[in-house]
C-alpha cells in the first residue's frame, strides 16, 4: 500500500524532489550528507549559513486520524484506497500491560498504528 500512495503523489507531484524520508535511495543519511554540502558550499563562496533544528522524533504521534483521512480526500485519492486507510484507522484502541496490572482501554485517534 505504501508504494500505491509514494506513486500517487510522485504522479501528482505532491511530494517534493527534495523529500528524503520514505523514499527509494533518500533517508535521514542522504538528507544529511545533502545538506553538509550545500553548507560547505555556501560557506565556500562567502554565504552565511544559518542553521534551525526542529525535533520531529514524535511528530506521528500527533497526527490526528480524521485530519489525515481529510487531506488524502483533499489530495483526490482512491477512494478504495481511502477506505483501505479508513478501515485501519478506524475503532483503534489500546492499553498498558505491566506486571502490576492492567490499564482500561483508550481509543486511539491519532498516531500511526
Amino acid at each position: 500500500m505504501q508504494n500505491k500512495i509514494l506513486t500517487y503523489l510522485s504522479h501528482n507531484n505532491l511530494i517534493s524532489s527534495h523529500q528524503h524520508g520514505f523514499l527509494t535511495k533518500h533517508s535521514t543519511c542522504s538528507q544529511l550528507l545533502e545538506t553538509v554540502n550545500d553548507w560547505s558550499i555556501a560557506l565556500r563562496n562567502k554565504h552565511v549559513v544559518d542553521v534551525v533544528y526542529f525535533d520531529f522524533a514524535k511528530v506521528f504521534d500527533t497526527v490526528s486520524h480524521v485530519k489525515l483521512i481529510s487531506k488524502l480526500q483533499a489530495y483526490g485519492t482512491d477512494r478504495t484506497l481511502r477506505s483501505i486507510i479508513i478501515d485501519f484507522l478506524t475503532d483503534r484502541s489500546q492499553r498498558v500491560v505491566l506486571r502490576a496490572g492492567t490499564s482500561a482501554f483508550s481509543k486511539v485517534v491519532s498516531g500511526v498504528p
